[in-house]
């Protein structure tokens, strides 16, 4: 062999070599972030506050709730589905992955802190969409927060134990973990604290603390699409909280104005500002017009649980108000066959 073609041969090996290492045999983690590209280096600590990843031999300091999703070197191949499957909304498939998994097993902490997050996540959402135990999910729940403390998926699990204690009925427990997101390092999770806050006050009747949480909510300048978001569902609260108060023509004012301004992609935001128009109509005594407003959740909007069937419950009580019994035993088979764990 000439010495030139040594000379390449060696040259090759060291770049084979190279790529080899920057490739699956180094252990290699991927943080993507909200906005922007993978940051793609070793994870070295993880809180509840920011993730440290070594990339390109220096640390990265990356706020929880900017990140996305991570995926670590060795995950199974169920745990990266079921991520893709939660981001997509598809609980009960994530959940059917995860549970072939033995946790107490997998390669690292930080991939066992996931996979224990994910399938009470998973699990989670299932119940509060009537396809679950409340009870069971919450006590899983909590045992996550327990032993994963600092991770970073920490304010999520608080945002989703307030949701399983307000489902509950235990307001008392739901305002305290919702409580927790006031400290998270993003402003919108902040903001979404009072919001939630002030649906937990909502839901005991105590209007005047509602309505002052909410109105601090309302009246903020929007700095992201999620703070109008929640500006908007504050507002719609409000029109809530005037219906309850005897206000119903200056509740329905606020919510047609909100109607008048929908945004056709946010459906969740939709059903929920029209469930707020049918307690309007309510509260004004007018069960046709509030039989519209819950009829349009109910057909239009069947894909977001927890507003669908808070409108067949009012359906169900509204065709017996107005003499159609038959339309409510329909609207309470629906409930019954679509959301068994809230039916009750």
């Amino acid at each position: 062999m000439l010495p030139s073609q040594l000379r390449f041969t060696a040259s090759f090996a060291v770049l084979l070599t190279l790529a080899l290492a920057n490739s699956g045999f180094a252990q290699t983690d991927r943080v993507y972030p909200n906005d922007g590209d993978a940051v793609i280096g070793k994870v070295k600590d993880i809180t509840k506050n920011e993730v440290v990843i070594t990339a390109g031999g220096k640390d990265q300091n990356i706020s929880s709730s900017d990140i996305r999703r991570i995926l670590f070197q060795g995950d199974p191949a169920e745990l990266t589905r079921a991520r893709e499957l939660i981001m997509d909304g598809q609980y009960d498939q994530a959940f059917d992955e995860l549970k072939q998994l033995d946790i107490s097993k997998l390669p690292r902490q930080f991939i066992k802190a996931d996979a224990q997050f994910y399938l009470a996540l998973s699990q989670g959402q299932m119940a509060l969409s009537g396809q679950g135990d409340l009870n069971k999910s919450t006590a899983d729940a909590i045992e996550f927060a327990k032993n994963n403390s600092n991770s970073w998926h920490f304010y999520p699990a608080m945002k989703l134990l307030g949701d399983l204690a307000k489902a509950l009925g235990n307001y008392e427990k739901a305002a305290q973990f919702y409580g927790y997101l006031r400290s998270a390092p993003s402003r919108n999770l902040q903001i979404e604290s009072v919001y939630l806050g002030g649906m937990v006050k909502l839901a005991q009747d105590d209007l005047s603390g509602a309505s002052s949480d909410l109105g601090k909510v309302a009246g903020i300048k929007p700095n992201s699409p999620e703070e109008s978001r929640l500006q908007t569902l504050a507002k719609a609260a409000l029109a809530v909280v005037a219906a309850k108060q005897g206000n119903g023509k200056e509740a329905i004012e606020m919510v047609n104005k909100l109607i008048e301004k929908l945004n056709p992609t946010d459906t969740q935001t939709a059903a929920t500002i029209y469930n707020a128009q049918g307690e309007s109509f309510a509260a004004l005594g007018d069960d046709e017009g509030a039989l519209l407003a819950y009829l349009h959740t109910q057909l239009m909007y069947s894909m977001h649980a927890a507003e669908h069937s808070e409108a067949l419950k009012k359906l169900v009580e509204l065709w017996n108000k107005v003499g159609k019994p038959d339309r409510a035993a329909q609207a309470r088979g629906e409930l019954q066959q679509r959301y068994p764990g809230l039916a009750g």
